[in-house]
């Protein structure tokens, strides 16, 4: 009998060569794995995101464009708005170019006080956040960066949105193999792969939907050339950005 993807993705049949959809399968095994109903020590689990990727700061924009934002975290290093912002390749600044509205909250005063003195009004700490419904609460680049991460993605439920985006460095980027010791950002705490951050998303109360794994957002011709060839190998991109819904049956 013959099946779709769809239906092999339904009935937890395996894909025939070369019918790899875009996406990583959440199919009834894999539900089952990610909240612990069922268990393996080695199961391998099939990523998708085959063919051409965007990159990291494409992807996200995309996603937010003409929808209502919060975007938790919008505060970069206090010496890097300045600059990114003067060059156009910040994302808070790109994000309010595309959404129909983007709010931006961060616990960092001062870089709240400076995103205020370059134009963006609408940045706030937690406790002055606007009251509103948001298509996308969007984290990029802060889950690493927290010690608690069930507790803090938990905590995002305070705010009433339809689409959690996640977006954190990838544990299997390529880089990570082919640098010389360890390679890190020194405030990260943790890495994710594509299971592990669906994982702790599940553990948090919410249902993973999509999982893309995205480029770094290179500006360099060599980037570019790499980019090219990672197209061809998805688990090893840059970026891994998962969009999950509120588990209403948790």
């Amino acid at each position: 009998m013959h099946l779709s993807v769809k239906e092999r993705e339904k009935h937890n049949a395996p894909l025939r060569q070369g019918e790899s959809a875009k996406q990583m399968h959440f199919n009834p095994t894999t539900r089952a794995h990610l909240d612990g109903s069922t268990f393996s020590n080695a199961h391998r689990f099939d990523l998708g995101n085959q063919g051409r990727a965007p990159r990291r700061v494409e992807r996200l924009v995309d996603l937010c464009r003409n929808k209502k934002v919060l975007h938790v975290g919008c505060c970069d290093h206090l010496d890097l708005i300045r600059s990114k912002v003067a060059q156009g390749v910040y994302l808070h600044q790109n994000l309010c170019a595309a959404a129909s509205r983007c709010v931006g909250m961060d616990i960092s005063e001062p870089g709240v006080a400076l995103l205020h003195e370059l134009g963006f009004p609408e940045v706030y700490t937690p406790a002055v956040v606007p009251d509103d419904d948001y298509d996308i609460c969007l984290l990029a680049d802060v889950i690493e960066h927290v010690g608690d991460v069930v507790s803090f993605l938990k905590s995002m439920q305070r705010y009433r949105f339809k689409t959690l985006v996640v977006a954190t460095p990838n544990a299997f980027r390529l880089r990570n193999f082919l640098s010389r010791g360890e390679l890190i950002n020194t405030d990260h705490r943790y890495w994710f792969t594509p299971y592990t951050l669906c994982k702790v998303l599940t553990d948090a109360g919410y249902q993973a939907q999509q999982v893309e794994l995205c480029h770094s957002d290179y500006v360099s011709r060599k980037g570019a050339l790499a980019a090219r060839a990672l197209d061809f190998m998805p688990k090893y991109r840059d970026t891994l950005i998962v969009s999950a819904a509120l588990n209403h049956t948790a």
